[in-house]
């Protein structure tokens, strides 16, 4: 297979988690966005072009990407309280590209990218609001917008194959982990619905970043022992359940920091 036919399935398989995922809520919409939906095609075109043991070195740059992701997050969040989707998705991007240029040194180093990911992820929550949700229905995505995202998503294969040859295999990972379906329910849920939705989609999204950056450990684990489709599976397997089992514990802080807050007499 080409490019160009990896890239198309990837913008079927990313159209398609699209339209199933329209029927949740904002924190489980936000867990969705941090699923490694584009990232997992991506790493196994990279390991069936340049082989197992550039796809582990890929993995270890989309495990960095999950603590840049998280600095995006927290970007966006305080940007987008006095300024527009565009602006707030240019500037939390930025700042996660400043952030990513020291990052470089974790090359063929899981163990600092996973420490590196999981603070970002820890200081991004514990810094993100906890808001309670709002009466306003969840903005639906357009149709077309789902076309646009999972363009874009293909248009991100091609990129990583692209940067995996000019770059090398840890920067083609870094962008196999674009955020690219959260940029565009971003851009949505600006223009739609209360900076608490935005704030709920992504603590949501920072959280399942925990499960994608297991995901792309162990994917890195284990793909040079094993082919890498039986490596994605079991990745997938682990992440996913990471993902779920943090977004619950999430739900069940933010449920008790909401009560206690309710309970605490004015002055």
């Amino acid at each position: 297979m080409d490019w160009g036919y990896k890239a198309m399935l990837t913008m079927v398989s990313v159209a398609l988690v699209l339209l199933v995922a329209e029927g949740f809520g904002r924190r489980l919409a936000g867990l969705i966005a941090g699923l490694p939906i584009i990232t997992a095609p991506a790493l196994l075109w990279v390991a069936s072009e340049h082989g197992a043991a550039f796809a582990a070195s890929s993995a270890v740059g989309s495990i960095t990407a999950c603590g840049l992701m998280a600095v995006f997050a927290f970007s966006y969040e305080r940007i987008s309280r006095r300024r527009g989707p565009a602006a707030s998705l240019a500037v939390s991007l930025g700042a996660a590209a400043v952030v990513a240029v020291p990052t470089a040194t974790f090359v063929d180093n899981p163990l600092k990218a996973i420490l590196f990911a999981l603070l970002c992820g820890v200081l991004a929550l514990s810094l993100l609001p906890v808001s309670r949700p709002s009466a306003l229905p969840k903005p639906r995505r357009a149709r077309a917008g789902i076309v646009y995202t999972a363009a874009a998503a293909g248009l991100v294969s091609l990129g990583a194959a692209t940067v995996a040859s000019a770059f090398g295999p840890f920067w083609a990972g870094v962008v196999a982990a674009l955020p690219i379906i959260s940029a565009a329910a971003l851009a949505n849920q600006h223009l739609t619905a209360t900076h608490g939705d935005i704030q709920r989609f992504l603590r949501g999204y920072v959280a399942g970043l925990s499960g994608k950056a297991l995901f792309a450990l162990i994917f890195a684990a284990l793909v040079v022992q094993l082919s890498p489709p039986i490596a994605l599976v079991i990745a997938m397997c682990f992440g996913l359940a990471t993902s779920f089992g943090t977004v619950r514990a999430l739900k069940s802080i933010e449920q008790y920091s909401i009560v206690s807050s309710s309970q605490v007499p004015s002055q």
